[in-house]
């Protein structure tokens, strides 16, 4: 159930970059301007036939789409960038069955909404992410949303909000683990990582809400 849920939050936050369009994002190569014109042009057909004319180069071609989303500050711009560079990667991946690509383009685009990696510190020995109430405009996040803790850390998300958060690990892009049961209001829940790696993580309830725990040796 919480595998179908996460697929249903991921196709919302790609169906919300398809509203918005694609036209008008620059690109530095050739390759990636007609493939965006094909795509703004609703031609599936020309878009596959392009990923497969440059099969070769495709890898570097959705690296130089990431690099341009990196490059712009207009968050719905660098949205449909990296939107284009997983259209890409995905159609390669679909040719060649080579899927580092988009690995590499959902790590980066998920990056992307998170803050720079913090390396808190811990009370009474457990690392504490807070998902605060709203204010100033900003809700359904966790704080900090990006953190770096050492193997066999602790780390417990106390929910200071009104609502209920749900949330749980993005094993396709990390390692899996974190799989939270509703934290009602007032709540916490915690776990321990025993094993180093990246952990991905997403609220099922608020598709916005993401974080992200890199656990080192």
């Amino acid at each position: 159930m919480k595998l179908k849920r996460l697929g249903a939050a991921l196709f919302i936050a790609m169906a919300a970059v398809l509203v918005l369009g694609v036209s008008g994002i620059h690109a530095e190569t050739e390759i990636a301007k007609k493939f965006i014109e094909a795509f703004d042009a609703n031609d599936g057909a020309r878009m596959t036939a392009i990923v497969e004319e440059n099969k070769a180069r495709i890898p570097a071609e959705v690296k130089a789409l990431i690099k341009d989303a990196g490059k712009t500050a207009n968050a719905d711009e660098r949205e449909a960038m990296f939107y284009m560079a997983e259209m890409m990667a995905r159609l390669y991946k679909d040719s060649t069955n080579d899927a580092a690509p988009l690995l590499e383009v959902k790590k980066k685009s998920f990056d992307a909404r998170l803050t720079v990696p913090e390396r808190p510190v811990p009370v009474d020995g457990v690392y504490i992410i807070e998902l605060p109430k709203p204010a100033q405009g900003v809700k359904n996040v966790f704080r900090p949303n990006n953190i770096v803790v050492k193997k066999g850390s602790t780390v417990r998300w106390v929910n200071k909000d009104d609502v209920a958060h749900i949330f749980s690990s993005m094993p396709v892009i990390g390692k899996g683990g974190i799989s939270s049961p509703a934290v009602e209001p007032g709540k916490s829940w915690e776990r321990k990582f025993d094993q180093p790696g990246e952990y991905f993580y997403i609220c099922f309830i608020h598709h916005a809400m993401v974080g992200k725990i890199t656990v080192e040796e």
